[in-house]
């Protein structure tokens, strides 16, 4: 009886330990996962900074061709 006790402590003891390290693994799979999404926000949001930055120069490339026009046409 003494044996089978010390088995079956020694297999709850060896699932208590791997449950520790699985949740461990699962705690740094979801960190990493979080900082690997908020990296891909922070490039999504650089590239439409970037986006907006160059459609803004466009528009206003547009407007000035525009205003020369107008300045060629009342002339």
């Amino acid at each position: 009886m003494k044996a089978l006790n010390s088995l079956l402590l020694a297999g709850f003891a060896t699932a208590a330990l791997a449950g520790c390290n699985t949740w461990t693994a699962v705690k740094q799979d979801a960190r990493d996962v979080g900082q690997t999404a908020g990296r891909g926000i922070e490039r999504a949001g650089q590239a439409t900074g970037r986006g907006l930055e160059k459609a803004g120069d466009a528009t206003g490339r547009g407007i000035e061709k525009a205003g020369e026009k107008i300045q060629e046409i009342s002339k």
